[in-house]
């Protein structure tokens, strides 16, 4: 056991080595292809699976979908689920004016399904994404924040921020965090040095951010990460709903979801 424990920490010690120089290196010298593209699916010839056509006409009453069939087969997929999960759980407030904001957006490829349900109970929305490591090389030497812009180009109101979200200040009606950080070993296999491991205040910094009445929605990554996301709203006497497991109907990803809200 003790041989063990020692292993791990050499093994994490090198990875923080290494994911500190590349981090650094990458926002420092940002190298990537520029004007990423991607081909939208053909709706003439594209066969949609029995689950798909359920997930569409669920929603096709409620939202506008053109821009999330204005997508690659991938895309389109993770943002059908994603518009889903926000139509089930986030609450919908007739207001004129509102500001959401995504905390780690990475390439933020499921974009369109934030905007599509913001959008549609809104006159006016404001939508920012942060990353904190938007220089990070992503698909065929493009960087996140290439890939980023491809997604957001025709989104009004909607910015792409490349900062580190503790020196965020500006106030949000809505909150969402996919897959958050409250794990070590994630962080390290993302690239991450361990010195942007701060679970809890993270978690306190995105409450300060929300408006009275705001809402922080989360989904986390499996059970073990689930449960320690509970541990921290309890360790910090955080009120908090929990959802549970999110199913998967089209089949996108290999681990379980689970999904929380904290309303202020």
């Amino acid at each position: 056991m003790i041989i063990y424990g020692r292993i791990y920490f050499i093994m994490e010690f090198f990875d923080n080595l290494n994911n500190s120089i590349n981090f650094f290196l990458r926002n420092h010298i940002t190298l990537s292809r520029k004007n990423y593209n991607e081909t939208s699916i053909d709706i003439s010839k594209y066969k949609f699976s029995s689950q798909q056509i359920e997930l569409y006409n669920n929603l096709k009453d409620k939202y506008d979908l053109y821009l999330i069939l204005n997508s690659s087969e991938k895309i389109f997929n993770l943002n059908l689920y994603l518009l889903d999960i926000f139509d089930k759980f986030i609450t919908k407030k007739s207001n004129k004016n509102i500001t959401v904001l995504d905390i780690g957006s990475k390439n933020w490829d499921y974009v369109k399904s934030e905007y599509t349900f913001f959008n549609s109970f809104s006159e006016n929305i404001l939508l920012n994404g942060i990353e904190l490591d938007a220089y990070r090389m992503n698909t065929h030497f493009y960087n996140r924040y290439e890939i980023a812009k491809f997604y957001t180009k025709d989104l009004a109101k909607t910015n792409y921020i490349t900062d580190d979200f503790l020196t965020h200040k500006q106030k949000y009606d809505y909150i969402v965090w996919i897959l958050p950080f409250i794990l070590k070993y994630p962080l390290l296999k993302w690239g991450l040095p361990l010195k942007y491991f701060k679970p809890e205040k993270m978690l306190i910094h995105a409450l300060e951010l929300l408006k009275p009445e705001g809402e922080l929605f989360i989904i986390n990554q499996g059970e073990e990460e689930y449960k320690v996301q509970q541990e921290l709203y309890k360790n910090l006497n955080i009120s908090y709903e929990l959802f549970g497991e999110i199913e998967d109907k089209i089949g996108i990803f290999k681990n379980q979801r689970f999904c929380s809200i904290v309303k202020k």
